[in-house]
């Protein structure tokens, strides 16, 4: 009797020298007894009778069931989109992103976590091996147009995006557009540019784009524009990228923009030094509970943080009295202003003042898209031997970071984001089990963590 429950267990006895008499020992759990049903019998105990009859059994055999199952159902329309596109090519091209997605795997990886996945049951016409998967990945990136038909799905027109870039490094010379080229990480390696657009309504990423690693400028964001066919697009830069030909390039080309300006630029309208009133500014609006007031001159918009400005004033200080090089009272004195303040530029005249410090903040959207492509995918670095391998494992990486948000989008529906991550999601869901015995699959026993996550997100192993 244990926590209100009666529970039956498997008992003996055995005769002990040193008592002189015999003593109980308790085996294993064979069930519980309740009022309604009796006994009823534990699931394990099952198994393991089962597993105790070498003679009846065949074989057993233990697959990977839940991740695979339950990406399954939650991407489906993204893999009908595959099938529409790619044919005969969708299943495997699914299959290696999907372990992308929760192995890492490399290509000569890729069977093997095949055949111990479930996968392998369902789709069992799908034939898979490192070197079908290579002439695979060159077969899909040497058709650009496929993979453009395959993107379109997922763009809707009129939508609020997201543009940015980062870089991959490869050190294969036989890429031809691997080039040397600036970074943020202030490497000077072989790299390939990637561009992704990121949807703000969707929350998913709907695009990316290729480049030649030395290639920055901004006259890649309107070709790439031009290719998607999108019309309603701002971009949404970081600190650098500010420059009177940028803006002149991005006016000409009729594209939205919103770049944050360096705190010492003169175009932005700061208000003196000894001027505390308030009624110098244009006025206020609330995000994230915070009070940001503004104040617009022309194009440009300044934005105070007041909280920001105490801990920012608070920090410059506590480095003046730490004597750090570069930082006294009178550069204290000459950067108050600056302190809590964030000054954008915008060409779009129908947004308020508050629609475009929000979308401003959407960027983290897109940083935080890109460091699921380093940190889950590690697909910053690759290893391919040519252009076709390259745009094809780019592309199935792509399909991958779809399946991720498809996770993260289901996570913060059910506000569940500060609890678990996309990759407690795939871990807790990679120890759901299928076993087969004597030819039948039945579903493992689900542990109490797992099944209360999936319980929250209202989901359902079949």
């Amino acid at each position: 009797y244990i926590n209100n429950r009666y529970y039956l267990y498997e008992v003996s006895s055995k005769y002990d020298p040193t008592l002189k008499r015999s003593k109980k020992i308790t085996g294993k759990l064979l069930g519980k007894i309740t009022e309604q049903d009796g006994f009823v019998e534990s699931q394990k105990d099952k198994l393991r009778k089962r597993a105790e009859l070498p003679a009846i059994i065949d074989n057993l055999t233990t697959k990977e069931f839940g991740t695979q199952q339950l990406i399954l159902q939650l991407a489906a329309k993204h893999i009908q989109a595959l099938e529409k596109v790619f044919g005969d090519d969708a299943k495997p091209l699914f299959i290696f992103a999907f372990f992308r997605l929760t192995e890492q795997s490399p290509i000569k990886n890729v069977l093997f976590y095949f055949m111990h996945s479930f996968l392998s049951e369902v789709w069992k016409d799908v034939k898979i091996s490192d070197k079908s998967i290579s002439q695979l990945l060159r077969r899909v990136g040497a058709n650009r147009d496929k993979i453009m038909e395959y993107q379109k799905l997922f763009i809707r027109e009129g939508e609020k995006v997201l543009m940015d870039m980062t870089h991959v490094i490869t050190h294969s010379r036989q890429i031809e557009s691997a080039q040397s080229g600036y970074n943020n990480s202030m490497t000077f390696e072989p790299q390939i540019n990637l561009m992704y657009i990121f949807s703000a309504q969707q929350y998913e990423p709907v695009y990316y784009r290729l480049l030649p690693g030395n290639i920055r400028d901004v006259k890649a964001f309107t070709v790439t524009i031009q290719e998607c066919g999108l019309k309603n697009v701002t971009l949404i830069a970081d600190k650098g990228f500010y420059s009177k030909k940028n803006i002149n390039t991005l006016d000409d080309a009729k594209l939205n923009y919103i770049i944050p300006l360096q705190r010492g630029s003169k175009l932005i309208p700061y208000p003196s030094s000894d001027d505390v009133n308030k009624k110098r500014w244009d006025g206020y609006f609330t995000f994230n509970e915070k009070i940001i007031w503004y104040k617009t001159k022309e194009n440009v918009i300044l934005y105070l943080n007041q909280e920001l400005k105490i801990s920012e004033e608070k920090d410059y200080l506590k480095r003046v009295e730490a004597e750090k090089e570069n930082y006294t009272i009178e550069g204290f004195y000459e950067k108050q202003s600056h302190f809590g303040t964030l000054a954008l530029i915008n060409n779009n005249n129908e947004k308020t003042t508050e629609d475009v410090y929000t979308q401003y903040k959407s960027r983290t959207n897109v940083e935080t898209m890109f460091d699921a492509l380093k940190n889950i995918l590690y697909a910053d670095r690759t290893y391919m031997q040519n252009d076709e391998a390259l745009n094809g494992w780019m592309f199935a990486n792509h399909i991958a970071l779809q399946c991720y948000y498809i996770i993260y989008q289901k996570l913060t529906a059910h506000k569940l984001l500060k609890k678990y991550s996309v990759t407690d999601f795939l871990k807790f869901t990679h120890r759901i089990k299928k076993i087969k015995i004597n030819n039948n699959w039945q579903l493992a026993e689900i542990t109490k963590p797992v099944q209360s996550l999936l319980e929250k997100l209202n989901l359902h192993i079949t």
